[in-house]
């Protein structure tokens, strides 16, 4: 009797709300009932995923496999070959991690069988008339798209704040929106205020700002506080003067459609925002008095954001937690404690301690070499007696047959012994799987060691003229993570400062031959 896990999938939430996947449930317990060798062990069911999505990274199909390598059932039934994956990689990938534990593959629509060359054949040939059949879908669904969007219509996605879909299926102007939208560019060109002192009133006059939940229509009575972030995406939208550009972010599409909506604004306040925009930038640029080598790399121990650099015209730079920035203090009332960092001092220590890694980046990566391991050779000789060892189980199971056959051993005595050997043999396949992962993983981490190498050495052949750009490529390089926390010394807050390097443990060797 075979043990069979039932697997369904459909793809669209629509399909999902229908219970569409119930009936795909319904012909395969048919199917079960028509046959008497078959028993169900479980319904695996993937209820509005996409065949896109790789089969161990949906939900039931990542369990399936887990109940597989266990040896819950030796037989998966699906309705047809399609639900493992809609194009032939996908399928194969999950029907592959399948057999890799005994597992049978049974369609109800489509006959094969995997254990011979023209079942397997039959099974491809099925896979590849699967994707054949998404990709014209999609073709079509694609011309559709683009003869609707260039009649106007919207096609999905967030609707713009101001906006709302009529019957249609066009954008059309949400008058009570549309207000704050007008109001949002007066402040901002008119009375020259931030985003964040925007994003502040707006809050403080409980002026809701919709939020998308996911992809589509935004949610009624799904809404959010305004956030400078938000207040800068409307600025920079053109949608809002009458033009929405369709395609942007698709990966399919290489047409860039073009087409008029209802504007809020007339194109010169827009315009006149965007100048706003460019000359805060410049004000903002001009105010910074130099270039932050460490910039977007440190880390505040205590609320988890990025260190920022502020130069002061009277008293040194200093990297600051964005934590403590305005934004933070005035909308949520939260303001982080831990201390600021010397910038000149942090930067002189860590850029000191990448010079003394480039002018011994052999020694260095001679050390990086050594802890990875040069040979394979071990784990060779280990896998050459593994996968004989495996091989050797294969006779034990002729050697049984054969006993039984010549009645010296019974048939529940075989039943046992063969039970014996699976054992043997999933726990010698599992070793051999990780000494294989071992062998890849140290080719990984030898490629990226002959990457450091060749990049270390290539600065290090400059190392008189480093330009800015060649030291914050190099920092980025050999430096993996800064952290910032506050400790009290002598009754004093003073910040001490985490600095983890590449590949290097620096604290192992001295710097006397610099």
């Amino acid at each position: 009797m075979k043990k069979v896990a039932l697997y369904c999938r459909v793809s669209s939430d629509d399909q999902k709300e229908r219970d569409t996947i119930e009936n795909q449930v319904e012909i395969l317990h048919t199917y079960i009932e028509m046959k008497e060798n078959l028993e169900i062990y479980n319904e695996y069911l993937d209820n509005g995923i996409s065949g896109t999505v790789a089969f161990e990274q949906r939900p039931a199909g990542k369990q399936l496999i887990e109940d597989a390598s266990k040896g819950m059932f030796n037989t998966v039934l699906v309705w047809k070959i399609d639900r493992f994956g809609r194009d032939t990689l996908s399928g194969l990938n999950a029907v592959e991690m399948l057999r890799k534990y005994d597992i049978e593959i049974l369609s109800v629509t489509e006959p094969f069988d995997l254990n011979t060359s023209t079942g397997r054949f039959q099974f491809i040939t099925y896979l590849n008339m699967a994707e054949l059949e998404r990709n014209n879908i999609l073709d079509r669904m694609y011309l559709g798209a683009t003869r609707a969007a260039k009649k106007g219509k919207w096609m999905g996605g967030i609707v713009p704040y101001g906006y709302i879909i009529n019957k249609k299926g066009y954008l059309e102007i949400n008058k009570e929106e549309a207000e704050i939208i007008k109001k949002i560019f007066r402040m901002y060109t008119e009375n020259k205020m931030s985003t964040i002192d925007i994003a502040i009133y707006l809050n403080n006059a409980n002026i809701l700002s919709s939020c998308g939940k996911g992809k589509g229509k935004r949610t009624k009575g799904i809404t959010g506080k305004w956030r400078s972030g938000s207040i800068q995406r409307i600025l920079s939208n053109t949608t809002y003067k009458g033009l929405h550009y369709y395609g942007k972010r698709s990966t399919r599409r290489k047409e860039l459609i073009v087409r008029k909506v209802p504007a809020i604004i007339s194109e010169k306040v827009w315009e006149k925002a965007q100048a706003q925009k460019k000359e805060n930038f410049i004000i903002s640029k001009r105010n910074l008095k130099r270039e932050f080598l460490l910039r977007k790399m440190i880390k505040c121990k205590r609320c988890g954001k990025t260190y920022y650099g502020v130069s002061y015209k009277n008293r040194s730079d200093v990297y600051v937690c964005s934590g403590k920035r305005n934004e933070y203090v005035k909308m949520y009332g939260i303001k982080c404690d831990n201390v600021n960092v010397n910038a000149d001092m942090l930067e002189e220590q860590i850029w000191n301690d990448c010079l003394h890694i480039l002018k011994k980046y052999d020694y260095y990566v001679e050390q990086m070499k050594k802890r990875a391991g040069n040979s394979n050779e071990d784990i060779d000789s280990d896998l050459k007696k593994l996968r004989k060892a495996l091989n050797d189980k294969k006779s034990e199971k002729n050697n049984i047959l054969t006993l039984f056959r010549k009645n010296i051993i019974s048939e529940e005595e075989v039943e046992e012994q063969l039970r014996d050997i699976k054992r043997e043999e999933k726990s010698i396949s599992n070793l051999i799987e990780s000494l294989e992962n071992k062998i890849n993983n140290r080719k990984h981490k030898d490629e990226l060691i002959s990457t450091v190498s060749s990049k270390l050495k290539t600065y290090y052949n400059k190392l008189d003229n480093l330009t800015y750009e060649d030291k914050y490529d190099l920092v980025r390089l050999l430096v993996k993570s800064i952290e910032v926390e506050t400790v009290v010394e002598d009754g004093q807050k003073v910040p001490n400062i985490h600095v983890v390097y590449n590949l290097v443990k620096l604290d192992t060797y001295t710097d006397t031959d610099s």
